[in-house]
């Protein structure tokens, strides 16, 4: 074998190790980024179900979600965000869910007390309801917003959601 063979057996061998690494960095990474936490973290949505801790919840997971828009009956604005139906069942599987599971979902606003809002799966699945999870200004925080009696004004919306409780178990 020639001194030039040799040397491109030595870099392909080389380059081949190069993209092995940089293959299994990647795939640490996203096993690291995807991991759901196992305690609840600052400045993320905590999701529970049946009083059990699931997922640590950012407005970045929603980004994938198919978009969702209503106007609402107060001002006549176009919300937009994502449903409230499409990110529980990111977490949650729809087989567990029956019509009467309840979904409260709590935030607070700044400088103001906690609020909070309780509806059904079957309320959630109503399109008629237009429940959705809004991007905030900040683009850090979302609101639960909708056209159901009960969440459809602005002071009844759910600003700055903390904690969503999923209730399964009657």
């Amino acid at each position: 074998m020639s001194q030039k063979t040799r040397i491109l057996v030595v870099v392909g061998v080389l380059a081949l190790i190069g993209v092995a690494l940089a293959a299994y960095g990647i795939l640490a990474q996203r096993a690291i980024t995807s991991a759901p936490a196992t305690t609840p973290q600052p400045g993320m949505i905590h999701l529970y179900v049946d009083g059990v801790f699931t997922a640590n919840v950012s407005p970045a997971d929603m980004k994938p979600l198919p978009a969702a828009s209503f106007k609402d009956t107060e001002e006549g604005k176009d919300q937009e965000g994502w449903w409230l139906r499409d990110v529980i069942k990111l977490y949650v599987k729809e087989s567990k869910l029956t019509p009467a599971a309840q979904i409260t979902v709590t935030g607070v606003r700044q400088g103001a007390e906690k609020k909070s809002a309780t509806v059904t799966w079957a309320q959630a699945l109503d399109p008629a309801n237009n429940l959705l999870f809004d991007l905030a200004g900040d683009g850090q925080s979302v609101k639960l917003a909708g056209t159901m009696a009960g969440l459809n004004t602005r002071d009844q919306w759910i600003q700055g959601v903390s904690q969503i409780d999923v209730k399964v178990k009657p």
